[in-house]
């Protein structure tokens, strides 16, 4: 997220450079919200939420530097909190049933990402797409960095696992072929 250090401590005292700083947060924190949740309305609202808590708790920001892992840790615990309220995410075997049909790679990541948990695919999220270390992933999840990269090794697993069934029908076929 590229927020300058100057907006969000001018935005703590000019109503200007609030809408400035909530129109440049907006954006990620729809996006990191829809990728944990899976389902865009609920994501807006979440996404909502997670702004408005931030611009409550912006006065008690210490340092603006910190402002950017501060924003991920505040929109990931909306969206945990709101993920745990929901039903759980479809089965991993039915997930790899449905890809074997449809072996398009990005679709076959979109399905993979929808199978795990909320918070799963917030470690992969803040890992891959964020960059965030396991530590300053355990500050956004108030999980300890080896709880978070155990939920990354068993994500990775399930990824790999669901990946490969849409691999496998085109990979019988190379075999087939070379004998």
């Amino acid at each position: 997220m590229n927020v300058e250090r100057g907006l969000v401590e001018r935005a703590r005292s000019e109503d200007a450079a609030l809408e400035a700083l909530v129109a440049a947060m907006w954006p990620q924190a729809f996006r990191l919200a829809a990728s944990i949740l899976r389902d865009r309305g609920l994501a807006e609202d979440v996404a909502q939420d997670a702004c408005a808590a931030i611009v409550r708790s912006l006065p008690a920001l210490k340092n603006p530097g910190a402002f950017p892992a501060w924003f991920y840790k505040i929109v990931v615990r909306h969206a945990l909190s709101e993920g745990r309220r929901r039903r759980p995410a479809e089965p991993l075997e039915a997930l790899q049933r449905r890809c074997v049909n449809d072996p398009s790679d990005f679709l076959a990541l979109e399905e993979a990402m929808a199978s795990l948990t909320p918070l799963a695919r917030a470690v992969v999220l803040l890992h891959y797409y964020a960059g965030f270390s396991s530590v300053e992933i355990g500050e956004s999840t108030q999980l300890p960095a080896s709880t978070v990269r155990f939920h990354l090794m068993l994500a990775r697993r399930a990824l790999r696992k669901a990946l490969s069934a849409t691999r496998a029908p085109d990979l019988l076929a190379e075999a087939r072929d070379n004998v």
